[in-house]
């Protein structure tokens, strides 16, 4: 997101500059002429991502190869509109990299040609599906962010903790985005942006599905696209019955007939998140598990929305709407004519911001534990925060970008609450803020920021399916969402109100936030000292569990200094950080081989072989340098035959024919993963074995 955040301003800048801008006309639902090209920063911002995450094989530079092919013809195309021929041949030339190169299809049990066939139709479907639904501000970004976070979850589900983090990344880049995309827009992320998205959907559905050998994987997790899929379609057929080109530009698309039923821009969003969050929702919930219901339900959900936009003008659904926003206008204006707050008013501002900090400090004195990726999280936060509120200030963006990353912060605290049972402790402080937003919209007469906003939509979304991944209970999930508005709804009056220091009241949660880990950076300065020794189970923390490695090895206790490298690889979870131990861990892991073969326990010394090749498959040839001086040693001893040297009674070929096999089972299943590169040193290193004595 924060990368996002930076590229595109700079984008829009460029694309101003060069006069790649989107010209308004009679199809188009935008007045003026607005940069387009934002996509690219997704991309780039994804891209770099992909990069640092340092994971590379067939299938993800398939991936890459891919994107970069689609991005290619989408600014081609956003630059000099190329026709739609060029545009499909590029996406059939991405698609064959994937399923060729990448060696990703849709297996549905038929022959290899027809699940090839399938394989394309369902890349180029989804990618132009998501393509053709960018009509209005922030429709097709926002629904590919619930679509990434769906996929997220599934793969999380499943175990897959690298294309969980892709799809993540995914979500940032595209939140960054949302920033200068949502009504009214400021830039579009044009066909390089929409491309891109779709085909990185259809691509990461198909690789999930792979990865755990289901075809409803790769069906339900992505039914949250069936808005744009059933728009796509909807849309040929009442085409090609007008006698028109299937594929040719109108202006009846769903969104089109919503903002003729007069409905707003943001009703539009809110109406297409909900109802993709809802899909996005069950397609995650029933995955792997009662999948036909899954498919009921979504079914229904789409029928009836489909229903309800067909009879809408029976029962004049355009003059209801019409009549709540004017409603809702009037109470705006009204409160702008009186733009001015009273003292009162001024008042209720203060102590609801007071309550607020004070509560938050409250938290950083409690909360004493933090770990890397929290405090990273903190940093990072404020970063974007700030970032946000500068660029508002800069490219005078009015939308709800700060509330929606304020709505995260709070519930964030919020579940720290709950989940060390502190909700009783601030009952107090929930009530009072409770009762002021009431004094307050009493006073005011001002309603309209309790209304729901989309971004309001994509945050309880968010949350509630990460919390699916975390496996929080039910329970606590609805008491800390709840708490969370109780606390969100005071701030939001503040923020959302003319209120001239609302940056100010932002600035200080900020420094707040900074502020709480102060125990964690003392904790880890006096680490770093050598004056305390931190329990390391409580932090990710290279430094600390480094330190109680080496404790252990320097004592020659090597199974308490591997079960420290574990709990870090476990906690640590991205491949990059788990790497920057491996060193350690090849030191353990070649004492652990040797001593337990030493005392006779082959089993035993093989089963910690297998054990480390499950973590670092890549980095076995070092592993194989930290033992080799032992086996060394030892085959000096011979005489004649190989047979003749044995280590605890078993003989060294035996030895080396079990380590060959293991390390070949293991670059076997590198191979099989897509990590070619990792296979072949896992091979090589069981060749370099069984010849050792020859």
């Amino acid at each position: 997101m924060f990368l996002s955040l930076l590229f595109i301003p700079v984008i829009k800048a460029l694309s101003e500059h060069y006069g790649f801008v989107d010209i308004p006309n009679e199809r188009k639902v935008h007045s003026e002429e607005t940069p387009r090209l934002g996509g690219l920063g997704i991309f780039l911002s994804f891209l770099i991502c992909f990069y640092f995450l340092g994971e590379f094989n067939s299938i993800t530079l398939s991936l890459i190869a891919g994107a970069a092919i689609i991005v290619i013809v989408g600014i081609c195309d956003d630059i000099c509109n190329i026709r739609p021929r060029y545009k499909l041949l590029g996406q059939v030339a991405a698609a064959t990299i994937i399923i060729f190169n990448g060696n990703i299809i849709f297996e549905i049990n038929a022959p290899l040609y027809l699940e090839i066939i399938i394989t394309y139709m369902w890349i180029l479907g989804v990618t132009n599906a998501v393509n053709l639904i960018d009509g209005m501000d922030g429709l097709a970004s926002g629904l590919a962010l619930i679509g990434f976070v769906a996929l997220g979850v599934a793969a999380s589900l499943q175990g897959n903790v690298y294309f969980t983090t892709l799809c993540f990344v995914m979500v940032g880049s595209i939140l960054g985005f949302l920033r200068f995309n949502l009504p009214p827009a400021v830039i579009f992320m044009g066909d390089t942006g929409s491309l891109f998205l779709g085909f990185i959907i259809s691509v990461l559905s198909l690789i999930i599905s792979y990865k755990s050998g289901t075809v409803f994987s790769v069906l339900i997790p992505v039914m949250f696209i069936s808005i744009p899929i059933l728009d796509t379609l909807l849309a040929i057929i009442r085409r090609l019955n007008q006698g028109k080109h299937p594929f040719s530009a109108d202006k009846e698309h769903l969104h089109h007939r919503l903002l003729e039923l007069h409905f707003a821009p943001k009703q539009i969003l809110l109406a297409f998140y909900s109802l993709s969050a809802l899909l996005g929702a069950i397609a995650v919930i029933f995955n792997n598990k009662d999948v036909k219901y899954g498919l009921i339900i979504i079914f229904i959900v789409i029928y009836t929305f489909l229903v309800l936009l067909k009879i809408s003008h029976l029962i004049n659904l355009n003059q209801i709407v019409l009549k709540i926003n004017n409603k809702i206008r009037y109470i705006k204006e009204l409160a702008s004519e009186n733009n001015t707050d009273s003292n009162f008013i001024s008042c209720l501002n203060y102590i609801i911001s007071g309550i607020t900090y004070l509560f938050l400090i409250v938290i950083a004195a409690n909360k004493t534990n933090w770990n890397y990726a929290e405090i990273v999280t903190i940093l990072i936060f404020a970063s974007v925060v700030s970032m946000s509120i500068w660029l508002s200030k800069v490219f005078d963006i009015k939308n709800d970008f700060v509330n929606f990353l304020i709505f995260w912060f709070l519930y964030y605290i919020n579940l720290f609450i709950v989940s060390n049972n502190m909700a009783k402790d601030f009952f107090i402080v929930y009530c009072l803020l409770v009762l002021l937003l009431f004094l307050k919209l009493i006073i005011k007469k001002r309603v309209d920021f309790l209304l729901i906003s989309p971004m309001e939509i994509l945050a309880i979304y968010g949350l509630f399916m990460i919390n699916l991944m975390n496996n929080i209970s039910i329970t606590n999930n609805l008491l800390t969402l709840f708490l969370t508005i109780i606390m969100y709804y005071p701030n939001k009056a503040i923020l959302t109100a003319r209120y001239k220091y609302y940056r100010y009241h932002i600035a200080f949660m900020l420094i707040i936030l900074i502020l709480m880990p102060y125990s964690f950076y003392h904790s880890l300065y006096k680490e770093m000292n050598g004056s305390y020794t931190i329990n390391y189970k409580e932090y990710v923390s290279p430094v600390s569990y480094k330190k109680t490695a080496d404790d252990y090895i320097n004592e020659g206790k090597y199974k308490k200094a591997r079960d420290v490298i574990l709990e870090y690889y476990k906690k640590a979870q991205l491949p990059i950080i788990q790497k920057l131990l491996y060193g350690k861990t090849n030191k353990i892991y070649a004492n652990l081989i040797i001593n337990e073969l030493t005392m006779g326990n082959l089993a035993k010394s093989n089963k910690y072989l297998e054990e480390y090749l499950q973590m670092h498959p890549e980095t076995v040839s070092e592993l194989y340098s930290q033992i080799k001086p032992f086996f060394k040693q030892i085959s000096q001893l011979k005489i004649e035959k190989s047979e003749d040297i044995k280590v605890s009674g078993i003989t060294l070929n035996k030895i080396f024919s079990t380590y060959s096999n293991s390390i070949k089972k293991a670059g076997l299943q590198q191979i099989r993963k897509g990590y070619a590169s990792q296979g072949r040193e896992c091979f090589k290193v069981a060749s370099l074995i069984n010849g050792f004595l020859r």
